[in-house]
């Protein structure tokens, strides 16, 4: 009875939890980056977009500012579903950093240059490169 009811109560958490997290992020940088130029830049001005409100939005902003790359999130505007923010990075990384980082944060896609793909899309893409 202990092991059916610790079943029930594991089943229920992992359902909750799975309906409050979000899987339909998109990350959009705003800025035109040139080839390479991943691999200089700091600050990115963003948009994300998916939240269904402006709470889940400042949450993820804070999210954001816990982890140690990150200098500095602001949130420039918030509409709810959508919102603009200025993502400052402590220092420069490559493009696998990224969607590894937007991964972790269950974006779903990102958008650069007008061009959006899913984070599998994009590493697979940097996969078949390599060969």
């Amino acid at each position: 009875m202990k092991k059916l009811l610790s079943l029930t109560v594991f089943c229920i958490i992992f359902l909750a939890s799975s309906l409050v997290a979000q899987s339909n992020l998109t990350w959009t940088i705003k800025d035109k980056l040139e080839k390479g130029a991943i691999k200089t830049t700091t600050v990115f001005n963003s948009n994300f977009s998916g939240f269904l409100n402006k709470q889940e939005a400042i949450a993820f902003c804070q999210k954001l500012k816990t982890n140690p790359e990150v200098a500095s999130c602001e949130i420039l505007t918030n509409s709810g579903a959508n919102c603009d923010m200025k993502l400052t990075m402590k220092q420069p990384h490559n493009k696998q950093y990224y969607i590894g980082f937007a991964q972790k944060l269950n974006v779903a896609n990102i958008e650069v240059n007008g061009q959006k793909k899913t984070t599998t899309q994009m590493m697979q893409d940097i996969r078949n490169k390599s060969k």
